[in-house]
């Protein structure tokens, strides 16, 4: 057995891959703490991952991180140490906090299960999130994978040819401070959302942006592609993520842009100030999907390759997609369902499977979309009581529970799903979703705003088979694979009734899914077909700030603190009293 590890500096999380090379189990860190991206040691995932498998720890060949510890915090302080005195807050901050990095990796895997930090090894944090993209695609050789992110050891981008499983390559890299991902960061944190958890809600303020906009100009002059050195060049003198552990841009981009949004106050589109920010969104969205697009022509000028695995933090852009696929020279993007450093612990896992694996021939099994192991039995002990007093059972039966949701969704009502195991990354395809007619815009506003309690501008996704897809929206083959995750938008068609669904940005665009055959999504929008309903809207399980649902007891709390009446569930169709 081969178990990979993530964390400390973005949400922790934590695989099992078996000596077959499948993906058995994986768990995030925030889905067992309830702690909303939680980076510390995976202790309880990595315990259930043990426990849940019945796992001994002689059965483990190898633990492994999914970065090189040291590395990442040498290259940290050399960078600072070229800025003295103004960075001295972040080299005392980097010196002090050394044990709690994660070069205590090692430390924290003896406390917990002695003897087993003897097994531990590391991987390039960038080749993890290679072999990450590499499980998730039917492609395993002579395919070019893209890695786009903050940070990573020593690089923030690179370039890599798979000429096979044992044959990883590194043809490019940008060197860190420079960074696509910490630019937007950046942004993200000037328009008082949190970094490495609001990126998503520049991405969505960005399509109300105007990209002639004097504040869109100024913020595309920011950072731009070399193409004299086929590198992205940034202007350092605005950020200061690499010189300070507090503040992520300096005083020049206020006097640049203006006033940073007040975090503590909601943003609505009728405010004065929203269309400014939204220029400045506006800006970095078209910076980041235009420098991407260089990055993805100079991979292919490098290995002539037309398919690419795209992962790393920043390819969860899902915005930026469509305008890659664009490019003339693609054929197919390949982004896996959790492409940022959680999804990591999955490569990580691989590296290590891979290692003890010499064969030529090797091809790794598509790891299902729903890998965390999820005991329902035990679940039932548990939220027993609170079903029979605080829950109506309407049907035990699935079937008829999907017959009756089905009823229930065309009568305008929202329905939450907490079914089997849990998906991987951090979009809800229907295990622990939110759920309603994607065309009832007081539906939708409802489990938005009212259960949600999310910002009036983010809106959710539409959900539907393939054949209604083609229907309504501008679909491309290149995509395909990153629909069924959620993982890109789409152009509504022209004169398109998809135009006016509450599910659709103001740019007339959407980030749909596409279900598969037998998904219980499928089987749902099979039985709505009665009502003329071919399209849901599919939110995640929780309310905003909060972890994703894992397991039952989340889902009742969300039940508990939100007008959420009707949940489907491994025991039937619940409504609570």
């Amino acid at each position: 057995m081969f178990i990979g590890l993530t964390g400390y500096n973005h949400e922790s999380s934590a695989a099992l891959v078996d000596e077959a090379g499948l993906l058995v189990d994986f768990y995030k860190e925030e889905s067992l703490s309830r702690i909303k991206g939680d980076k510390s040691f995976p202790k309880r995932s990595l315990d259930r991952l043990i426990s849940q498998n019945n796992i001994n720890l002689e059965d483990i060949v190898n633990i492994t991180f999914y970065e090189r510890p040291l590395s990442a915090f040498m290259t940290i302080l050399k960078t600072a140490g070229k800025h003295i005195p103004e960075s001295l807050s972040l080299i005392s901050h980097q010196c002090r906090n050394f044990n709690k990095s994660s070069v205590a990796c090692f430390l924290d895997i003896g406390k917990l299960y002695p003897g087993l930090e003897k097994k531990l090894v590391y991987c390039d944090h960038h080749l993890s999130h290679t072999l990450t993209s590499l499980a998730y695609s039917d492609i395993q050789k002579n395919i070019c994978s893209i890695v786009v992110d903050g940070f990573g050891d020593r690089s923030t981008s690179s370039i890599s040819i798979v000429n096979n499983h044992h044959q990883i390559t590194e043809l490019w890299s940008s060197i860190y401070p420079i960074s696509l991902g910490l630019f937007y960061s950046a942004i993200t944190d000037f328009l008082g959302f949190q970094v490495n958890e609001g990126e998503y809600k520049v991405m969505g303020l960005s399509s109300y942006g105007i990209e002639e906009s004097d504040e869109a100009k100024k913020v595309l002059n920011l950072i731009k592609w070399d193409k004299e050195k086929n590198n992205i060049k940034q202007d350092m003198r605005y950020f200061k993520y690499h010189i300070s552990p507090e503040v992520s841009f300096s005083s020049r981009l206020v006097e640049l842009l203006g006033t940073p949004r007040n975090p503590f106050k909601p943003l609505l589109p009728e405010d004065k100030e929203f269309q400014y920010y939204a220029n400045i969104a506006k800006g970095a969205q078209v910076a980041v999907s235009n420098i991407l697009c260089e990055i993805f022509q100079y991979s292919f000028s490098l290995t002539g390759c037309n398919e690419f695995l795209f992962s790393g933090g920043v390819a969860m852009n899902s915005a930026s997609l469509d305008q890659l696929a664009s490019l003339d020279f693609v054929k197919k993007i390949i982004v896996p369902p959790s492409p940022g450093d959680p999804g990591a612990a999955i490569g990580a896992a691989y590296y290590s499977f891979l290692k003890n694996n010499i064969k030529k021939d090797i091809f790794l099994p598509k790891p299902s979309l729903f890998p965390s192991k999820y005991n329902v039995n035990d679940q039932k002990k548990l939220a027993g009581k609170i079903i029979n007093t605080k829950f109506e059972i309407i049907s035990s039966d699935l079937r008829e529970s999907i017959t009756i949701a089905a009823k229930l969704i065309s009568q305008g009502k929202i329905i939450g799903t907490i079914l089997n195991n849990s998906e991987t990354g951090p979009r809800s395809l229907g295990h622990r979703s939110l759920i309603c007619d994607g065309t009832n815009n007081e539906a939708v506003k409802f489990l938005n705003t009212m259960i949600k309690k999310r910002s009036p501008f983010r809106p959710t996704a539409p959900c539907m088979q393939k054949e209604i897809a083609k229907k309504y929206y501008i679909i491309r083959d290149e995509l395909m694979e990153c629909y069924k995750t959620m993982s890109a938008t789409c152009k509504c068609k022209d004169k398109s009734e998809a135009i006016n669904f509450p599910t659709t940005h103001i740019d007339k665009t959407a980030r749909i899914q596409i279900v598969e055959n037998s998904q219980f999504l499928d089987r749902l929008l099979n039985e709505l077909k009665r009502y003329n309903i071919e399209i849901l809207a599919n939110s995640s399980l929780n309310l905003s700030g909060d972890p994703t649902s894992f397991d039952l007891i989340d889902s009742f709390m969300i039940s508990s603190r939100s007008p959420l009446e009707y949940l489907i569930t491994d025991f039937g169709l619940l409504k609570s009293i």
